[in-house]
């Protein structure tokens, strides 16, 4: 956006609410530099000026920052160590629940921070975004500003690159946000700080907490493989690097082999684990809009989160409350968890966005696997699936698993300005007759026009693409 569109949203406003604009906030406009027209309405500070640096706040950590997130993303401890201690170590004053896992992280996260924020205060710290950039820190699902997180971004930042100057290896976007995330949760002294593991366990910026209420490992598969290694127990290792001296550890019932690779871990870390039971869990019904199962003494909980593996995501969620419960670190009652869990959504993950618009952000094997037994169970007419996956996947078994439904195929871009978001060989997999999109606006104004009453679209694969399409058609039906 261009310094004249703020200039005239700012007057927008103060003609819509009676307020006077004087000259000395119109000539700040005049400047060249969007930070610096930033920087020259914090010094001015009014209610004109507290309206509109959110905007720009949105656009500066938006296009300055988020663009470079995924292509920046560095693995090591060094780093955040280091600029925490300057910072005077904010971590240390927090009470964190670690999660870290393939596939499930953000669901058992959502069920988590859903349940407490009944009686606590609690941040939440998730990627990648799905609503908004600033989705990904929140108190009780209420997001940081625009406004602070840039605000944070910057101060971190400069006292990185004041302390480390000549330090060729720089701290990354993603690191830097940790922190961010870090000190927010501090200075607004949350009761608890859910902490989702951006990429692996071991090396990630989360991994700097030496003491945990508990540590979660979700459904382990395979994913990123180029990084974490090439099989599940190359990926369990990376995934256990989390557990932490005397910690506990939460697990979910994985394969033997992920298993045993976890619980040399916590022998060697004298840390307690736990496997969830599964023989605990009794599946009443999986049906298209809501499950019903119940866990242990509680009975007939009824979920909003769809498909099959949602209802083992819920029953980690319940278990970790209940072991939370029993260490008197929570003081929940029976009826306020599951009234926790059944309010529970996450966006993006088998999300209908209108009646036969279905949103699921399935980027890894196991993802599309329980995407596509959600669907085979389900009575949706023709199918149209429009996919866009990155070139670290492993596309070529996914489409695999797509293709074995009766549908017709379009792809397009992910829309993330990286080397990696090339179809090339993504469009080399398919088996069948595709069309192609160079982008999703075009896919979106091609196929949900014509879309039947008694047709299905699924938009599936990046998260970054499925929180775009998100964000396109939602306008569209509040334009509606």
């Amino acid at each position: 956006m261009t310094i004249n569109f703020y200039k005239e949203k700012l007057l927008t406003y103060a003609k819509k609410n009676n307020i006077n604009v004087d000259d000395k906030t119109l000539a700040v406009f005049n400047l060249e530099n969007l930070e610096d027209v930033w920087q020259e309405l914090k010094k001015i500070n009014n209610d004109l000026t507290i309206y509109i640096l959110e905007y720009i706040a949105e656009e500066l950590i938006v296009n300055v920052v988020s663009k470079s997130e995924r292509s920046g993303m560095k693995l090591g401890l060094h780093r955040m160590k280091n600029i925490l201690n300057i910072l005077g170590n904010p971590e240390k004053k927090l009470r964190v629940i670690h999660i870290a896992g393939t596939n499930g992280k953000g669901s058992v996260s959502s069920y988590l921070q859903n349940t407490l924020a009944q009686k606590y205060k609690v941040g939440m710290y998730s990627s990648p975004s799905m609503v908004s950039f600033n989705d990904r820190i929140r108190i009780n699902n209420n997001f940081i500003s625009y406004q602070e997180m840039y605000t944070l971004y910057q101060e971190i930042s400069n006292i990185w690159y004041k302390n480390f100057a000549s330090d060729k290896d720089n701290i990354s976007v993603f690191e830097l946000l940790t922190v961010v995330a870090i000190c927010y949760f501090e200075k607004n002294k949350v009761d608890f700080a859910i902490m989702e593991v951006g990429l692996g366990g071991r090396f990630d910026a989360t991994n700097i907490f030496e003491n945990k209420e508990l540590s979660i490992i979700t459904k382990i598969s395979l994913d990123h493989t180029n990084i974490l290694g090439d099989s599940l127990e190359k990926i369990a290792y990376e995934k256990a690097g989390i557990i932490q001296g005397n910690d506990n550890i939460l697990l979910y019932p994985n394969k033997e082999g992920v298993i045993s690779i976890i619980k040399k871990v916590a022998i060697v870390k004298n840390a307690r684990l736990k496997i969830l039971a599964e023989n605990y869990i009794d599946v009443e019904e999986i049906a298209f809009k809501h499950n019903i199962f119940s866990y242990k003494s509680f009975k007939n909980i009824k979920i909003k989160m769809l498909g099959e593996h949602q209802i083992y995501n819920a029953s980690l969620a319940l278990e970790a409350l209940l072991f939370l419960r029993e260490k008197n670190t929570i003081n929940l009652t029976d009826v306020e968890i599951k009234k926790g869990l059944e309010n529970t959504r996450w966006l993006g993950r088998l999300e209908w966005v209108k009646n036969n618009i279905l949103l699921d952000g399935a980027h890894n094997i196991d993802g599309v696997r329980s995407l596509v037994n959600y669907l085979k169970k389900q009575n949706l007419g023709k199918i149209k699936i429009l996919i866009g996956i990155l070139a670290d996947k492993d596309y070529s078994e996914m489409i695999k698993l797509f293709e074995s439904l009766d549908a017709s195929f379009y792809v397009t871009k992910v829309p993330i300005e990286i080397k990696e978001s090339k179809l090339e060989n993504l469009l080399a997999s398919f088996t069948k007759e595709i069309k192609i999109f160079d982008n999703y606006k075009q896919a979106l104004e091609d196929i949900v026009p014509k879309l039947k009453t008694d047709e299905t679209f699924l938009v599936s694969g990046s998260l970054y693409l499925i929180s775009e399409v998100r964000k396109e058609l939602l306008k569209e039906k509040n334009d509606d």
